[in-house]
């Protein structure tokens, strides 16, 4: 894995750091087109992560930094099936596009000098959480949003030890309203 600073294995890195502060199982496969990218039981309750990921240096050389900006579009539900040869995609079930977890972790690999980035290196990563409820409920359709959307939404900002701590109040606050 030497090529963490780009997009794909850096947004891989960010869903297995994620799923290290949340004291996951690793020797579990992720399944392909889930709804999310993380199922995280709390109490016993399956908690649906989405994790996303964003930087301001890019694996190539640019002049200026980028601006960080993570997904947020609502998407269409995938049909999978999963049997003795694997996951196999075979369509989607008709349902209209939304959000499909209970909570986001944006991860923001936030070191801005590429002599000192070191993607493993966890102090130099910055955790915004927030429940998808209240993603959905201020920004309704939006597809994207920068880190000053997503302070102006008052998303958690964390370190790397404090996310599971965000993520299990939150996820007692989700359980809660659904008794």
């Amino acid at each position: 894995m030497s090529r963490l600073m780009a997009d794909g294995p850096r947004g891989d890195l960010a869903e297995f750091i994620v799923n290290i502060a949340l004291g996951m199982d690793m020797t579990i496969p992720k399944k392909g087109w889930g709804e999310c990218d993380i199922i995280y039981k709390y109490e016993g309750q399956p908690i649906r992560v989405e994790v996303k990921c964003s930087t301001y240096l890019q694996a190539w050389d640019r002049k200026t930094l980028s601006t960080p900006i993570f997904s947020i579009a609502k998407t269409l539900n995938c049909d999978i099936a999963d049997d003795d040869k694997g996951f196999h995609y075979f369509g989607r079930d008709g349902t209209p596009p939304q959000r499909r977890s209970d909570i986001y972790v944006f991860c923001l690999f936030a070191e801005r000098k590429r002599s000192k980035a070191n993607p493993l290196n966890l102090d130099q990563w910055e955790f915004y959480i927030k429940k998808t409820s209240e993603i959905d409920r201020l920004l309704g359709d939006q597809r994207r949003i920068s880190i000053d959307g997503l302070n102006s939404i008052e998303a958690e900002k964390c370190r790397f030890d404090g996310i599971r701590p965000t993520v299990d109040r939150l996820s007692a606050e989700i359980i809660f309203s659904q008794r």
